[in-house]
């Protein structure tokens, strides 16, 4: 307003004040039934004034004018006068925050959100992380009115159509709507977690991602988060060390919400090492040699209750291996159905492509960017049996050095090794082309939706497969799954796809079992070898016969 009046300027500053006044008394606090109501209309995405800030209530979730008098006559009436100081101190801070960063949102975010399996929980999620409210979440969530997916035929058509079918691939299973372990967590208050923009938590994704080299550094951090949110929802502190039954009821807890015992030893594991980072790696035996004591204790605390739980797990991963004896091995053909069922779709987006309709591929809905994704993933892990690492790690020099067989010039093999889960696989020269449409077309566009910042920009160019946020594929098995559910597939993964095919293999001769069996192997060892070039025939060998075990005629 460089140009506008002073009583212009007044005016507005006027104005944004009565704004910021009016969001404290009644813009934290959303009504569960509210956001039901907004979520179902036709158009969820497209509504003052004392000079006070209201204070929002931790415990009853209500804003008040005075939270301290409130504090005393009601919600925290038997607690001390530093506890209910302490907590209106979180809950100006809170305000603060709201201010800065709660008011303002992207409509991409939104658009995500619409689009996503549990809209209402996910914009809950959101909501709450920007330091607002939700109250009256039933204790079973509505099911969602959700378009109903026609069936799909487990065969693909003889010849594609022109067109794809344009359905979102978020398509929640209305089967389920409702019981899920995601909703059920999220319902019990187990996803929410303070800032990982507080200074505990950011030394410590530091310290993961640059000095241990954890690509999945924000996961074990995000553990952590909603950890210290049970232990403390006002502070993340580490005063927890201080709190031992609490600490043990909230692996409990997270066991009685479904998690399995793995899941819930993993959360032990990224508590402990968070522990051990700050007691080892800062500057906390000085600083405060009590507390520091203390965090030692606790993660002798911890290895008890590790030592407690590692024979349920054992227990758990033995019932698995025995559920999977009794359920059967899959067939060849019945790994890759989803390919089937969904080749019609993608040969449709794949003909935009190769016919220059799109420059270059911006004209493709998400839903087409996603499928092409989505469908390129699936070849690696379910038709040559490749972890989902594999996946998540390819990097673009590795699909750019992929090497060709000189006496079978229609197969091409990609050794991918920078990573635990290295591999090799082999691609027929359509599926050559695919890769390299989806390289040249899909993955800029993919790349353009990235919000930059500055430590992953590196990584994230590297990676040859990007999701629709811009940034590396960080689950590859959760794109298998979604392509699995959108065209009402049974669920296959890598685990069975690589058991059918080494039961499929039991009747073949010993050279051949070799042969497959080095193609399947996954370690450095083998995906070195596979670099030279006198082992290329070894691994197309490898792939021709797995392409007859499932009966392909290409």
């Amino acid at each position: 307003m460089k140009n506008s009046s002073e009583a212009d300027i007044l005016a507005v500053v006027e104005s944004a004040k009565r704004a910021a006044s009016n969001l404290m008394r009644t813009g934290r606090v959303w009504e569960y039934s509210l956001l039901s109501r907004i979520m179902k209309s036709p158009d969820p995405i497209g509504r003052q004034p004392r000079s006070r800030k209201f204070l929002l209530c931790p415990i009853c979730k209500k804003t008040h004018w005075s939270l301290p008098v409130h504090l005393r006559r009601s919600c925290m009436r038997t607690s001390s006068e530093a506890d209910i100081l302490a907590v209106v101190e979180s809950a100006k801070r809170a305000v603060s925050n709201l201010m800065r960063t709660g008011r303002v949102w992207e409509y991409s975010l939104l658009s995500r959100i619409m689009q996503s399996p549990d809209t209402i929980g996910r914009m809950i999620e959101e909501l709450e992380s920007r330091g607002n409210a939700v109250v009256g979440i039933p204790t079973e969530a509505p099911t969602a009115a959700v378009p109903a997916v026609p069936d799909v035929p487990v065969e693909a058509p003889a010849e594609s159509s022109s067109e794809s079918s344009g359905e979102l691939y978020q398509c929640p299973d209305t089967t389920k709507q409702g019981t899920s372990l995601r909703e059920r967590m999220a319902s019990l208050g187990y996803y929410k977690k303070h800032s990982l923009d507080h200074d505990l938590l950011v030394s410590f994704a530091k310290f993961l991602q640059f000095d241990m080299s954890n690509e999945n550094f924000k996961q074990e951090v995000e553990n952590v988060a909603r950890f210290l949110y049970f232990m403390d929802p006002q502070q993340a502190s580490l005063l927890f060390v201080r709190q031992h039954e609490k600490s043990r009821e909230y692996f409990l807890k997270l066991s009685e919400a479904g998690l399995s015992k793995q899941t819930v030893q993993n959360y032990i594991k990224s508590v402990k090492r968070f522990l051990k980072f700050h007691t080892g790696s800062t500057d906390l035996c000085f600083t405060d040699r009590v507390l520091h004591e203390d965090c030692k204790n606790y993660i002798s605390f911890l290895d008890n209750i590790q030592m407690a739980t590692s024979k349920q797990v054992s227990k758990e991963t033995t019932r698995k291996r025995f559920d999977t004896f009794q359920e059967g091995v899959l067939s060849s053909t019945q790994v890759t159905a989803v390919l089937a069922a969904a080749k019609k779709d993608f040969l449709a987006v794949i003909g935009k492509l190769h016919a220059g309709e799109c420059s270059p591929g911006h004209q493709l809905t998400l839903t087409e960017l996603q499928l092409v994704l989505y469908y390129l993933e699936a070849i690696v892990i379910l038709e040559h049996a490749q972890r989902p690492g594999v996946v998540e790690h390819m990097t673009v020099t590795e699909w750019i050095s992929r090497r060709r067989d000189d006496t079978r010039p229609g197969f091409v093999v990609v050794a991918v090794k920078e990573h635990k889960t290295a591999a090799t696989f082999v691609l027929t020269q359509e599926q050559e082309m695919w890769f390299d449409l989806y390289f040249s077309e899909v993955r800029p566009v993919m790349l353009g939706k990235k919000r930059k910042r500055v430590e992953d920009d590196d990584e994230t160019d590297e990676r040859f497969f990007i999701s629709s946020t811009g940034k590396a594929i960080y689950n590859a098995s959760n794109d298998l799954e979604r392509l699995h559910k959108k065209y009402q597939v049974p669920k296959v993964t890598s685990q069975m796809a690589s058991r059918a095919y080494e039961t499929a293999t039991k009747e073949l001769s010993d050279v051949q079992k070799t042969k497959v069996a080095g193609y399947l192997t996954h370690s450095t060892a083998t995906a070195e070898k596979h670099y030279r070039m006198k082992e290329i025939g070894s691994a197309v060998d490898a792939f021709l016969i797995l392409r007859n075990l499932r009966g392909d005629s290409e």
